[in-house]
């Protein structure tokens, strides 16, 4: 029988894992609130004379998750053990994520510990109860979504077998060119994307353009043969990197001021590359969480 469980992971990497079967016993469709609505906040306007509101926008807000449970152990030297360890990945200094789990079926939320974590001896066993805030509202698929816009695809597989009386030339990679990409977005809300631009020789201004929407995003730079430049669209971590031989620079300043940093829509999102120069040497890709109101 498959159970709900979470795993609660620290930015040093130490796990805590809460569940019906875990010795920090949770029962997660019971004991946990906040995994699954969200708390929205609309905002409107009105005059003298105006009967109710003008709406103006709404804003989903920061996601709140209290949990409760307890130590699965009467042994009290293993208990006050485990409720150190509890307490050392607990740390409110250090970030973490959130992992959901039921069978197969995974989601990932960035979280922080809030307030005080509470571990206390009852009558038998230690319960716990703590909170976590989720600045970002909301779940994630566990990977990101890549969607190649232009890119070399590999013609050369093994086993291989060469006639040497054969006249007619070996193909060992093509350029695999989607004028239009539709990048789908599953997810219940708009999403930022990662933009990497990729140059196999020298390429200019590199530019990829929302068909849909005509909003584009433009690098005014020159790359050359091996550059990376990577575009973070998304909101609190909005930049611009060059990669080159492997070391990074900020390139923010090279976006040209008209750019828009897009947003993916709910569904369809069709977007088109091109460059000043050099456009049959971009490879162009496009890198994307679905993200999800609840599990």
């Amino acid at each position: 029988m498959e159970n709900e469980k979470l795993i609660f992971t620290n930015s040093r990497g130490e796990s805590l894992e809460l569940g019906t079967d875990s010795i920090f016993f949770c029962n997660v469709s019971k004991d946990v609130g906040g995994i699954a609505g969200v708390t929205n906040v609309i905002y409107s306007t009105n005059s003298m004379g105006q009967h109710g509101d003008t709406y103006v926008g709404q804003r989903i807000e920061a996601r709140d998750m209290d949990i409760l449970g307890h130590i699965n152990t009467r042994d009290k030297a293993q208990a006050l053990q485990l409720r150190r360890q509890m307490l050392k990945i607990l740390n409110p200094e250090l970030g973490g994520t959130l992992t959901y789990e039921y069978g197969s079926f995974k989601r990932v939320i960035n979280c922080r510990t809030f307030g005080e974590p509470k571990i206390e001896r009852k009558s038998v066993l230690y319960e716990f109860s703590f909170q976590l805030e989720c600045l970002n509202p909301f779940w994630r698929e566990e990977d990101e979504t890549k969607e190649d816009i232009a890119s070399w695809v590999a013609a050369w597989h093994f086993p291989c077998v060469i006639d040497k009386d054969d006249s007619k030339s070996m193909i060992f990679g093509y350029r695999a060119e989607s004028v239009i990409v539709d990048c789908y977005n599953e997810g219940d809300v708009s999403t930022g994307m990662r933009i990497r631009f990729t140059a196999l020789g020298t390429v200019s201004n590199p530019i990829l353009l929302n068909v849909d929407t005509e909003e584009f995003i433009q690098v005014n730079a020159v790359m050359q043969t091996g550059d990376v430049i990577e575009i973070n669209t998304k909101y609190g971590s909005k930049g611009a990197k060059l990669i080159r031989d492997g070391k990074e620079t900020d390139y923010f300043r090279y976006i040209d001021v008209d750019s828009t940093f897009m947003q993916l829509a709910i569904g369809d999102n069709n977007f088109r590359y091109d460059a000043a120069g050099g456009v049959n040497s971009l490879e162009v890709a496009i890198f994307y969480n679905k993200e999800f109101l609840g599990v």
